[in-house]
């Protein structure tokens, strides 16, 4: 019998370890401003006027979906978000629909320059990252399964604003 208790004693403990860790993490992002840093795409750097920057809505990840906004200079996306199995796992999840009711491609040729959408690069960004590195100033994620480059590495480097 004292095993037993001892056994579910143990497994409460990590289950609170657990939650804690996920939500120590949660409450890092909760209400603050990241701004990408570096943006790779299958080895590819992408352009530094491409990099995005976040910012997390104040959030208890115990009530609601926590959500965040996508800049990219004067434009936004919004996504939600979510960290899993013991913060190891962070989800992005492109909450926004397109809305283009212009043509980019007489831009593109006027200015000669990639016009990045939020809208579009969230979406194609949305997925589960593994969390390589966290804390309190830097967060640096990876995946190959979003939904844009499935099978394609992404990894994304982040700095607290």
């Amino acid at each position: 019998m004292k095993n037993y208790i001892f056994i579910l004693g143990l497994i409460s403990l990590v289950s609170f370890t657990s939650c804690n860790k996920t939500n120590s993490l949660s409450k890092r992002l909760s209400g603050e401003t990241w701004k990408v840093t570096s943006l790779l795409i299958d080895g590819e750097i992408e352009e530094e006027d491409h990099l995005p920057e976040f910012t997390f809505d104040e959030c208890d990840i115990y009530d609601e979906v926590c959500m965040a906004e996508w800049h990219i200079e004067d434009e936004h996306a919004e996504f939600a978000w979510q960290f899993d199995e013991k913060g190891t796992i962070f989800t992005i999840s492109n909450q926004t629909t397109a809305e283009h009711d212009h043509d980019h491609e007489e831009e593109e040729e006027e200015h000669e320059e990639e016009h990045v959408e939020p809208v579009d690069q969230c979406q194609d960004l949305s997925g589960t990252y593994d969390v390589d590195e966290m804390d309190n100033k830097v967060m640096k994620i990876s995946s190959n399964a979003t939904i844009g480059h499935d099978g394609v590495m992404v990894v994304i480097e982040l700095e607290r604003v």
